[in-house]
């Protein structure tokens, strides 16, 4: 059976999603290209904003908030969760068109506020559709509209989201797993064998 191109992961929130991923890419950092979403939380724990991060960075999915960081594209305020989309524009097409020797894209996560960021989703698409394998997270449905209730945004995402998603599972090529932490064993072992077998 030939190789799967790329393998994604969805669902709930919380479910430990990206740090299965981590754990398993772990060996295969220095061939690694793309993004994370970081979150940002306060001292007190809260969820204080978003950055994108490069997957040269050290992969810690969630860090303290200060002063200096950069790439944020979602921030808390006084008025609510405000977005910086040229961070997508610039930075984020830049960690996705420049991969240059990685052997692997890493694309945690894809599906959020970044959707109506049209040049940002040219490269995502660009590298999905291109030679090199890609893996990571897609944000789920149910995920996409907890996020709309807590943020608001446009809601016309909505199908930007489905259509991602269904570009994903429809290709013969790829891999869509729905992950809950009852079956991290065998996600785990699947995620292993893709890497194994592909890179």
């Amino acid at each position: 059976m030939k190789q799967k191109k790329s393998l994604f992961l969805t669902g709930n929130s919380g479910e430990g999603k990206t740090t299965l991923l981590f754990q398993c890419l772990k060996p295969y950092r220095a061939v690694t290209g793309g993004f994370f979403s970081q979150r940002l939380v306060s001292e007190s724990g809260d969820t204080v904003g978003f950055r994108l991060a490069s997957a040269n960075e050290e992969w810690e999915p969630k860090i303290c908030y200060q002063d200096g960081l950069t790439n944020i594209f979602l921030k808390r305020t006084k008025e609510g969760m405000v977005s910086f989309p040229e961070v997508f524009q610039k930075e984020g097409r830049e960690l996705l068109t420049s991969h240059g020797d990685h052997k692997l894209i890493l694309l945690d996560e894809i599906g959020g506020v970044e959707l109506l960021i049209p040049e940002f989703m040219e490269a995502v698409y660009a590298c999905l559709n291109g030679p090199k394998p890609c893996i990571g997270v897609i944000k789920s449905r149910n995920n996409f509209a907890m996020m709309m209730a807590r943020n608001g945004g446009n809601s016309s995402a909505f199908h930007l989201r489905d259509e991602l998603e269904e570009s994903v599972r429809m290709s013969l090529r790829n891999q869509l797993l729905t992950y809950h932490r009852k079956d991290e064993e065998a996600v785990r072992e699947k995620i292993l064998k893709y890497l194994r077998e592909g890179i």
